[in-house]
C-alpha cells in the first residue's frame, strides 16, 4: 500500500497611544523547527516526519504530504506519517475537507491500520481518532466524531504539546461560534484555549498552537493576548514553504495598530513564497498559492494605510492584475482603475469598475455594474458601497451617509471584518467620512471612536476624528498628535483620501 500512498501523495486601542514601534530584527540563527518524536524511528525517517509537521503547522499541506510520504518510503511502519497524511486533509481550517482529500484521507488511514504493529500508544490512538474523520456520515459528524476522541485523549493525557494543538484543531472545525447567548465563552472554546495554553507551556516554541491561538483570539476579540504569539511567530527564520507563519503575526499587528511590523512580517512571507515557488510547481508550492495573495493584500494594507503608498505600487506592479486593482482603488486613482478593470463585469475587478466610475460621476455605468454584483453577492456590502460611490460622484452627501450606513451595519461586528477584508473600500472609515462631508460631525466623531478602538494607530481615523472634532469646535490636539506620528505620507490627508 506504500505504492498506492505515494501516487496520491493580533500596541494600545486609543488617541494618545505611542508611535508605532520599530519592529526588532529576527534573532539571528533562531530557526523555526517543528519536532514529534517517532518512537524507533531512523534520522532520516525522523526527519522526514518533523518536516510534514512543520508544514501542518504552516497550512502547507501539499508539502506535508510530501514530507510523510517521504517517510513512509523510509520506514513503511511509521505510523505517524500514515496519521499525517490523513491530517493534511483536514488540520487547514480555512479549507480542511475536499472530495480529493477524502479520498486520500481514506487511503492513508486503511493503510496506516494496517502497519500499527510498532505503533506507540500515542500513535494508535492519531490513527483510530482520525478514522473517524473519513468514516461515514456529513462532514460536521465525521469532524465532530475526531474531534470528540481527540478530547477523550486529551481529558486525560495533558503531556503532549502536539497531540493537544492537534485536538485544538480538530475542535475548531467543529464550532459554528465561540459565544453563548450571553457573550460567554463556550465549553469546547474554552477547551481549545486550555489545549493551546498547555501545549505551549510544554513547548513554548510549538508553531501550530502559536499559529491557532493567534486565530482563537482574534475571534475572541481578545488580540492583544495574542502580542506573545504574534511576537514568536514574527522572530523565526522560515523554511521555504512556510509562509503562511510569518504572515499569522500581521493578524494581531492589524489588531493592535502596529502596521510597520504587519508589513515587515508579510514581507517575509513574501520573501519565503518567492524562494519557494521559484524550486518548482510541485503540491507544497500550489497548495501556498492558495494563500499568497492574502499576504499581499496585508502589505498592501498596511503600507497604504500609514502613507507609504510609493512601497505599496512596488509590491503591487509584481503581483497579479487584481492586486494593482486593489493599490489603485484603496489611493482613489480610478482612472487607473478604470484602464486595469477595463472590460471587467464580475469577481473583484468588476466590483472595483463599478466603485471607480461612480466616484467619476458615471453614474450609468457604475449601475449596470451594479445590478450584476447585486445578482452575484446580494447579502454582502459591495451593493451599498457602490451606492455609496454613486453618490459621492453625484453629490449628494445625504444618499451618500444613507449608502454607507447599510454597509457599516452588516459588517461594524464582524470578524475578522473591514478593514481588513474591504481595505481597499475601508467602511467604517468611508462611513464616519460620509457623514463628516454631510456635516454630521458629532455622529461622525462616534464612528471614527468606535472603528479606533477596533484599529487603533490607523492614521486615517485619527485624522478623521480630528477633523470631526475640530468641525465641533472640540480639542483636536490628542488625535492631531496621534495622526502626526503615524501618517508617514508625503503629504497630509484629506477627506477626499477616505473611505
Amino acid at each position: 500500500m506504500i505504492h498506492s500512498i505515494a501516487a496520491a501523495l493580533l500596541a494600545l486601542a486609543t488617541i494618545g497611544a505611542a508611535p508605532l514601534a520599530t519592529p526588532p530584527a529576527a534573532p539571528a540563527g533562531l530557526a523555526a523547527r517543528a519536532h514529534w518524536a517517532v518512537q524507533g524511528a531512523d534520522e532520516e525517517t525522523q526527519r522526514a516526519i518533523d518536516r510534514g509537521v512543520m508544514m501542518l503547522y504552516a497550512f502547507d499541506t501539499g508539502e506535508a504530504r510530501v514530507a510523510f510520504g517521504e517517510a513512509l518510503k523510509k520506514n513503511a511502519d511509521a505510523a505517524l506519517a500514515y496519521w499525517g497524511l490523513a491530517e493534511a486533509d483536514t488540520i487547514d481550517i480555512n479549507q480542511p475537507q475536499s472530495d480529493a482529500g477524502d479520498r486520500r484521507g481514506a487511503v492513508a488511514v486503511a493503510d496506516g491500520r494496517a502497519h500499527l504493529a510498532h505503533a506507540s500508544e500515542v500513535e494508535r490512538m492519531l490513527v483510530d481518532a482520525i478514522a473517524k474523520r473519513y468514516g461515514a456520515g456529513s462532514k460536521k459528524d465525521r469532524f465532530t466524531r475526531y474531534a470528540a476522541a481527540l478530547s477523550a485523549w486529551t481529558a486525560a493525557h495533558r503531556d503532549d504539546a502536539n497531540v493537544l494543538t492537534v485536538a485544538a484543531f480538530a475542535i475548531w472545525n467543529t464550532e459554528d461560534t465561540f459565544f453563548d447567548g450571553h457573550d460567554a465563552l463556550l465549553p469546547k472554546t474554552k477547551e481549545m484555549l486550555a489545549d493551546l495554553d498547555d501545549a505551549l507551556q510544554l513547548e513554548p516554541t510549538n508553531l501550530g498552537a502559536h499559529h491557532l491561538r493567534i486565530h482563537l483570539l482574534e475571534e475572541l476579540r481578545r488580540s492583544h493576548e495574542a502580542i506573545p504569539n504574534a511576537d514568536a511567530l514574527g522572530s523565526y527564520v522560515y523554511p521555504l514553504g512556510t509562509s503562511h507563519l510569518p504572515h499569522m503575526a500581521g493578524h494581531i499587528w492589524a489588531r493592535v495598530g502596529e502596521y510597520g511590523r504587519m508589513v515587515d512580517d508579510n514581507e517575509h512571507a513574501l520573501s519565503n513564497d518567492a524562494g519557494w515557488f521559484a524550486l518548482g510547481d510541485g503540491p507544497g508550492q500550489q497548495y501556498m498559492r492558495n494563500y499568497h495573495d492574502h499576504d499581499v493584500d496585508f502589505v498592501i494594507y498596511g503600507l497604504t494605510t500609514v502613507g507609504r503608498d510609493d512601497e505599496a505600487h512596488a509590491v503591487a506592479k509584481g503581483e497579479d492584475p487584481v492586486s494593482q486593482v486593489k493599490t489603485a482603488l484603496r489611493l482613489h486613482e480610478d482612472e487607473r482603475v478604470a484602464e486595469l478593470a477595463k472590460g471587467a463585469t464580475t469577481g473583484y475587478t468588476g466590483f472595483a469598475a463599478a466603485i471607480a466610475a461612480g466616484r467619476r460621476g458615471a453614474a450609468e455605468t457604475a449601475r449596470a455594474a451594479r445590478a450584476r454584483i447585486a445578482a452575484e453577492d446580494p447579502l454582502g456590502p459591495r451593493v451599498a458601497l457602490i451606492d455609496g460611490a454613486i453618490a459621492l460622484g453625484m453629490h449628494d452627501v445625504a444618499a451618500r451617509v444613507v449608502a454607507y450606513a447599510r454597509a457599516y451595519d452588516r459588517t461594524k461586528n464582524e470578524l475578522p471584518g473591514d478593514p481588513k477584508n474591504y481595505y481597499p473600500t475601508p467602511i467604517g472609515e468611508g462611513y464616519a467620512a460620509a457623514l463628516l462631508a454631510a456635516n454630521q460631525a458629532g455622529e461622525a466623531e462616534a464612528i471614527f471612536r468606535a472603528e479606533l478602538k477596533r484599529f487603533p494607530n490607523d492614521p486615517h481615523l485619527e485624522w478623521g476624528l480630528a477633523e470631526a472634532l475640530r468641525a465641533q469646535g472640540k480639542d483636536d490636539t490628542a488625535a492631531r498628535t496621534a495622526y502626526k506620528a503615524h501618517w508617514k505620507g508625503s503629504r497630509d490627508l484629506t477627506l477626499a483620501a477616505l473611505g
